[in-house]
């Protein structure tokens, strides 16, 4: 038996429920972004929804920054968890945008070439930032290590 690590560099493609062409409850969502079968989102006949398009691995300095920023010490000594390392894998894992729908949600990259920092703002603003880093995370999971016999 052997450890096979199965998470390659392939993309996913993400629906917000904030999506127009979405109608679906928000129990089913959350089912949604576990398994990101788009059959059980009821998607509206003739209305293309928006995809984001996330990378499921991110680069390893990436990474190291994440980690690093999702705990530290507060003013009063104590260990505090830290939330904003969620916009950051947003931004690092967000590579595209299809069929945005509005100019404004088209996609752009920042100097250091990843997303755009007024996007992932304008997406966190929306709601939709936790969606995607919640959908990354859930693919994370399930494409990781597993045992073959």
């Amino acid at each position: 038996m052997a450890l096979f690590l199965e998470m390659g560099k392939d993309n996913l493609e993400v629906i917000s429920s904030k999506d127009d062409a979405v109608t679906v409850d928000a129990e089913a969502y959350g089912k949604y972004l576990e398994t990101l079968d788009e059959a059980i989102l009821c998607l509206k006949p003739g209305v293309e929804p928006t995809r984001f398009v996330l990378r499921r691995m991110l680069s390893y300095g990436m990474t190291q920054k994440i980690k690093t920023e999702q705990a530290g010490l507060g003013e009063d000594g104590k260990v505090q968890i830290r939330m904003g390392y969620i916009l950051d894998d947003v931004r690092a894992s967000l590579v595209d945008i299809k069929n945005p729908g509005s100019p404004i949600l088209a996609f752009k990259k920042d100097s250091d070439g990843y997303a755009s920092k007024e996007l992932v703002a304008m997406l966190e603003q929306a709601g939709i930032a936790n969606e995607l880093y919640a959908a990354r995370q859930a693919a994370v999971k399930s494409g990781g290590a597993s045992k073959k016999s």
